[in-house]
């Protein structure tokens, strides 16, 4: 076989196999600190992870009552300058250590206003007694 045939031969096996073909890059992820609110012990570490049209905003905690259970959001302004519920999250479970992980996909662009975006884990399950709303934790999202 000649040489200009072999070429093309291992061209077309490399194009057929995806060969010379590079990878999506990662999607974006922007992290951010949940801090203690209202003399509480719930601090921790969040992520966002930007999709197209899309995002998933990640919360990880420690120091919640074991086994309880928390109403999460993203709300407009920031920690120290609360505002209304932009969107709702999944609800935070704690396991039997007060550790919880929760995970939750927005429906929409990661852009964050010139008023800010913050996540709030509130004391409660929903908001169905005063002492259930305030914070436990809340964390500033970044602009990104």
């Amino acid at each position: 076989m000649n040489k200009p045939v072999l070429a093309l031969l291992s061209f077309l096996v490399l194009a057929a196999c995806g060969g010379g073909t590079t990878a999506a890059p990662p999607a974006p992820r922007i992290t951010f600190t949940m801090g203690v609110q209202n003399a509480s012990a719930v601090s921790g570490t969040g992520e966002i992870v930007k999709g197209t049209g899309s995002f998933t905003v990640s919360v990880k905690l420690t120091g919640l009552a074991a086994n309880s259970s928390h109403i999460s959001h993203i709300h407009v302004g920031s920690c120290t300058a609360p505002g209304g519920v932009a969107f709702a999250l999944q609800q935070t479970v704690a396991d039997s250590a007060g550790v919880a992980t929760v995970t939750t996909t927005v429906p929409a662009g990661y852009a964050v206003p010139a008023s800010g975006w913050y996540v709030n884990i509130h004391h409660g399950p929903d908001f169905s007694a005063p002492a259930n709303a305030p914070s436990v934790s809340c964390g500033d999202l970044p602009v990104a």
